[in-house]
């Protein structure tokens, strides 16, 4: 959410002592707002001097199962009440970003425990995503 006039600040901040040396580190982290920001060309200065950049990626479709699972098993829960049709209408809707899948993982949770389901399907999914985007 920084502004463009505040990223021009870091921008200045890095040109304090370029040729010698450069006594300033920073670390940008944050959603892909940033990275959507750096784009704009009011921004491509400070994009210039990024040296490193890391973009983390979703998870993968054959990650998704065991990454439900796990979350499930560390609240104590030891069987896998998603359906894998419903793991792959997660896998659609979020991409696999960690975000958006415990997101709407936690609303199907909490819609099947509404109406007393002890799995959830694709059918749950369908609605969860509606209700949410």
């Amino acid at each position: 959410m920084l502004s463009n006039s505040i990223l021009e600040e870091l921008r200045l901040l890095f040109n304090f002592k370029m040729d010698s040396e450069n006594p300033f580190i920073l670390i940008l982290s944050g959603q892909s707002q940033i990275r959507n920001k750096l784009q704009l060309a009011v921004n491509a200065p400070l994009k210039q001097r990024i040296a490193v950049k890391y973009v983390m990626q979703g998870l993968k479709p054959e990650e998704l199962s065991d990454y439900i699972f796990t979350r499930l098993k560390s609240a104590g829960l030891h069987e896998n009440i998603f359906t894998q049709a419903a793991i792959e209408a997660i896998y659609s809707a979020s991409k696999g970003v960690p975000r958006l899948v415990n997101s709407l993982a936690t609303s199907s949770l909490m819609y099947a425990c509404s109406i007393k389901q002890k799995h959830v399907d694709e059918e749950f999914e369908n609605l969860i995503i509606a209700f949410l985007f």
